[in-house]
């Protein structure tokens, strides 16, 4: 998908699951862009909304983590889906 710029993970992410509407909440899948002009190849699950927002993802060196949904990382999410 990366040579042909394929959005591969977010097509089949809307083939199983709905689009999120409204705020974020907790469950949400969450498709980042790691890299402008690239196509999006992370994932995460929203484990808290609102002002302290928390994910889990796997992060490569450090496994399986919960980290803050800072602003660098909340900026590199494209989209968001339900998993309901």
């Amino acid at each position: 998908a990366e040579a042909g710029g394929d959005e591969a993970l977010w097509q089949g992410l809307a083939r199983h699951l709905r689009p999120a509407p409204g705020a974020p909440a907790p469950g949400d899948v969450l498709l980042f862009r790691m890299r402008a002009r690239s196509v999006a190849k992370h994932l995460g699950v929203l484990t808290e909304a609102g002002p302290n927002a928390r994910f889990i993802h796997a992060y490569c060196g450090h496994g399986v983590v919960e980290s803050p949904l800072s602003q660098p990382w909340a900026r590199r999410i494209v989209a968001r889906f339900e998993m309901t």
